[in-house]
């Protein structure tokens, strides 16, 4: 095959660019195939206090206590406060729900406001996580117990 100088440049400038739209394109399948599950709260942030509507979690020193003192060890306090950051949780599309009346406050000590999860039961005993009105996620039934303990 028999090119002049400014074939070969030609050629040389596509296979370049398509060596580009390769990486990319490959970059963006692995970043669409992670985003399907996510954790509530981001492992980056430090939580230093969970407020719900029926206890809360606050940050002692290393140890975590419950006010008013639902009986469960630190050990079983640190798990729940470890759930929220480490248990991921189905991405799910949903617009519109209603305002739930059972809030979840994550103070962290890198933000001055809470961040604010709605829990939301459909009926057919599936719960769904509703983070800053933007991100929506599917929690099982079985796996309540593992974020809000007993």
């Amino acid at each position: 095959m028999r090119l002049s100088k400014k074939g070969w440049n030609n050629v040389l400038i596509f296979g370049v660019l398509l060596i580009i739209f390769i990486f990319n394109f490959s970059q963006e399948l692995r970043l669409s195939s992670k985003t399907s599950q996510r954790h509530v709260i981001a492992n980056d942030l430090t939580i230093v206090e969970i407020d719900t509507p029926d206890y809360v979690i606050t940050r002692v020193g290393r140890n975590w206590q419950s006010k008013p003192n639902r009986g469960i060890s630190n050990t079983q306090l640190q798990n729940i406060v470890n759930n929220w950051q480490t248990v991921p949780l189905d991405v799910l599309t949903l617009q519109s729900l209603p305002t739930s009346s059972f809030i979840i406050k994550f103070f962290v000590a890198e933000q001055t406001q809470p961040i604010i999860v709605q829990l939301h039961q459909l009926q057919d005993d599936q719960y769904i996580l509703q983070v800053d009105q933007q991100l929506f996620l599917s929690l099982p039934a079985k796996q309540l117990t593992q974020f809000l303990g007993q």
